[in-house]
């Protein structure tokens, strides 16, 4: 198969940086682009050099008038599930930018109606391909630190978007949140059992919403996580994949401003320390997410991050929410939510 002939949906703002992503990684070519806005679609011209008629106010057109192979989907969650599912009635395969949908109901919709289609689809879940979360990966698997028993999870920002999520009423689980989620599914290659929730508000704060939460989950194998994150933090700021310190049998791995060390031993004993070198990945997060997309659709497999697989990130930040709407214990079982008002907030 030559290059995957991509059509990019939404190129404003976060769309800007994906067209040059699209277009540098060797084996796609973008051949349409599509917004609402005919300012962000002659920007994106100039950005990707397409031609007029390469550029287009409406999905429908698009599709009708330009032979494509996979739809590039950045646009604001309310719009993915109906985009999505008409790349998918079109023959196309889909990689969304998460999160996978608005609502949980639409994520059931779009996962059940993926299911009709030989087609892949995958969310960008970029920051699992980062090398700090990479190199904890790779840690763990090796056994470094044995069994882990409970993870500290901290995040901290202050950051002013505009736009529409600043509407959002819990727009860190919302928005921020479930990549964190996804990297704690990813490193510890288990399953949240259970979770317990809390946003506010600081008085401070710049979002309508709830920009701050404390989340503790417990996940399949015993393993408790503690998770605190806020988008108008004060004083000293992680980066965005935040800090995280996983406590094993063993010892501990601590990644502090995406800096890893190890910690072996145990408290009767001496403890050796060693700061460990990053792996190294051969693309930047996003280009590395596309890339995974496209070995998929060249050698017929389920990408990692697959709808499938991204819809228990995905449950899990709607049950994260749901536990600090209604100050519930939510209990979740084979990848059912076990409360039946769940997500009635």
């Amino acid at each position: 198969m030559t290059k995957i002939r991509v059509l990019q949906i939404g190129t404003g703002g976060f769309g800007e940086s994906w067209l040059r992503v699209v277009n540098s990684y060797p084996e796609t070519e973008l051949v349409a682009a599509v917004d609402i806005q005919q300012e962000n679609l002659q920007k994106a011209g100039k950005i990707a050099g397409l031609s007029e008629e390469s550029l287009f106010r409406s999905i429908d057109e698009a599709l009708e008038k330009v032979s494509a192979d996979l739809a590039l989907i950045v646009t604001p969650p309310p719009s993915h599930k109906d985009l999505a599912m008409k790349a998918l009635k079109a023959g196309l395969h889909v990689m969304l930018e998460k999160p996978l949908a608005h609502t949980y109901e639409e994520a059931v919709d779009l996962l059940e109606f993926s299911r009709y289609f030989d087609r892949k689809v995958m969310i960008s879940q970029n920051y699992r391909w980062r090398s700090p979360i990479q190199t904890i990966k790779k840690l763990l698997l090796d056994g470094t630190i044995g069994k882990p028993g409970y993870v500290e999870y901290q995040f901290r920002k202050a950051f002013k978007f505009g736009g529409w999520r600043d509407h959002y009423s819990e727009i860190l689980l919302e928005d921020m949140a479930i990549h964190h989620f996804d990297i704690l599914r990813y490193i510890l290659g288990s399953e949240p059992e259970e979770v317990i929730a809390q946003s506010f508000r600081p008085s401070w704060s710049w979002f309508a919403g709830n920009p701050a939460a404390s989340v503790f989950m417990r996940f399949s194998g015993d393993i408790y996580v503690n998770y605190f994150g806020c988008w108008v933090s004060r004083g000293n700021e992680t980066t965005w994949n935040g800090d995280i310190r996983i406590v094993g049998e063993k010892g501990a791995i601590e990644m502090i401003n995406d800096e890893i060390q190890v910690w072996l031993g145990d408290a009767t004993g001496s403890v050796e320390t060693r700061k460990i070198a990053l792996h190294q990945m051969p693309y930047d997060d996003r280009t590395t997410s596309l890339d995974h997309m496209v070995k998929a659709i060249k050698e017929n497999r389920i990408p990692q991050t697959s709808i499938e697989d991204n819809f228990r990130s995905f449950q899990l930040t709607c049950a994260a929410i749901y536990a600090a709407k209604s100050g519930r214990r939510i209990k979740i079982t084979n990848g059912k939510v076990l409360d039946p008002e769940f997500p009635k907030l």
